[in-house]
């Protein structure tokens, strides 16, 4: 078995949810989404640090062309600006790495290693429909018992991720 992919959807009670696909079933889990003030921080951070590696590019160009006695100065400028421009994209890699979902080879042990999260055998699904809804890839999922599964979402990956399923999954 393998994992096939993951993709945020919204469920039928529009909570985003993190859809993690395998080859038997798939496993849902909350996702935090960003709030307003979250992505204000993010976009102050990236300015702040933009503000800091064109200031002090700016600082070694203008010390290479004024202070033509100090040349190690335009060169320490410049190193600066580098690490600063460095040092902004290993945190930026953090916080991503931070973010991406756990890898697992099935849905079974996702739920096993894996706190809040919900798991749907492939055993336990009928049909699953995928559709096209204006801006939105539609999958509803017919399951054996209870209310059938809808996620939206406008990332097509859902779409391709239900696609092998429809009209039905593989007797298995």
């Amino acid at each position: 078995m393998s994992r096939r992919g993951w993709v945020s959807a919204r469920d039928a009670a529009e909570q985003w949810r993190l859809l993690s696909v395998y080859d038997d079933g798939w496993c849902v889990a909350p996702v935090a989404v960003p709030t307003a003030e979250d992505t204000r921080r993010r976009v102050r951070a990236l300015i702040g640090w933009m503000v800091v590696v064109v200031g002090l590019f700016a600082a070694s160009a203008a010390a290479a062309v004024w202070a033509t006695g100090l040349p190690w100065l335009t060169w320490v400028l410049l190193a600066a600006s580098l690490g600063a421009g460095t040092v902004a994209a290993v945190r930026a890699a953090r916080r991503r790495a931070e973010q991406r979902p756990p890898v697992f080879d099935s849905a079974a042990a996702h739920l096993a290693g894996t706190p809040g999260v919900t798991r749907v055998p492939l055993g336990q699904v009928r049909s699953v429909a995928v559709q096209r809804q204006g801006h939105e890839d539609v999958v509803t999922v017919t399951v054996r018992k209870g209310r059938p599964l809808v996620y939206r979402s406008p990332d097509r990956t859902l779409g391709r991720l239900f696609t092998a399923w429809s009209p039905s999954p593989p007797a298995g």
